[in-house]
């Protein structure tokens, strides 16, 4: 008998080499880490973009570096404040539809004359509140009309009775008295109505009474413009004097200012030297307190 040949064992599968492994782990990392940089600055290009087109309109520091500006200034110390966001300021209400040329100046013009009717009122008024022996230029014009009707609610009645009555006192008239004086127009107005008692300073709303005498001057270009002031007897003739002068260069100004230098302009004052008529009662002396501009070609 012959015997069979024992089959030969087959070589066993040899591993890899440890070397290689350890190349292809250190490859893979340094490949996650490139790919890691990669998108990192790729993030960083893209917000730098979106900052460019779309920029923060708050102009607040942000809240991280507000922390380190006071962990810095209170390192010293060992303390680390609590930082409050202080809240953004809130913008101006912007119109909700844009507005063309022609109605923004069409808007501008009502705005004009609304400033105007508030002048208008504001001077009416003052007018009124002169009449009642009270001014409150400072306070607001809904307060200051709420206070003239419960004045006027709560005064008593004056009998219109002959004898010894005194007289009420007239009424002020906001509209300048007019008068030709051969070549030249004097307009009159109530000092009462533009200033305030003792003040040289224009009264809010004597800017809309003093305004119905610039289309008489531009009439008259290139004229001679004296604007004269005129106050009671009552007081020392000196103060009178600088009263009247101080009032009549007060109205020069506004006036010169609102028409031009293209005037000879004068300021006078006559204190209680040019009465209108006698100072023998209230009525008379305010008729006597007035600003007269006189206008010669």
């Amino acid at each position: 008998m012959t015997k069979s040949a024992k089959p030969r064992p087959s070589p066993a599968h040899k591993p890899p080499p440890r070397q290689f492994r350890g190349f292809l782990f250190f490859g893979v990392i340094v490949f996650n880490l490139l790919l890691l940089g990669v998108g990192s600055s790729i993030a960083w290009l893209v917000g730098i973009a979106v900052a460019q087109v779309y920029p923060n309109a708050s102009s607040e520091v942000p809240l991280t570096q507000q922390l380190l500006n006071q962990i810095q200034s209170g390192g010293s110390q060992g303390i680390v404040p609590v930082v409050t966001p202080s809240p953004a300021p809130q913008p101006i209400n912007e119109p909700s539809q844009r507005l063309t040329d022609p109605q923004r100046q069409q808007l501008r013009i009502q705005l004009q004359q609304l400033q105007g009717q508030l002048n208008t009122l504001i001077g009416r008024t003052a007018a009124v509140e002169t009449q009642l022996g009270a001014s409150r230029p400072t306070e607001p014009l809904e307060k200051r009309l709420q206070i003239l009707e419960q004045q006027l609610a709560s005064a008593p009645p004056i009998s219109s009775g002959s004898g010894n009555n005194k007289p009420a006192l007239g009424a002020i008239s906001t509209t300048p008295e007019r008068r030709q004086s051969s070549n030249t127009l004097v307009v009159t107005f109530p000092s009462d109505v533009l200033f305030d008692v003792g003040s040289t300073i224009l009264r809010p709303g004597a800017n809309v009474i003093l305004d119905t005498i610039i289309a008489d001057i531009k009439t008259y270009k290139g004229s001679a413009v004296r604007v004269m002031g005129h106050t009671d007897n009552q007081g020392s003739p000196q103060q009178n004097l600088d009263l009247s002068f101080s009032r009549a260069e007060a109205v020069m100004k506004y006036l010169s200012e609102a028409i031009g230098t293209d005037y000879h302009w004068a300021a006078i004052g006559y204190g209680a030297n040019r009465p209108a008529v006698n100072n023998n009662s209230e009525n008379n002396r305010q008729l006597n307190r007035r600003i007269e501009v006189a206008i010669t070609p």
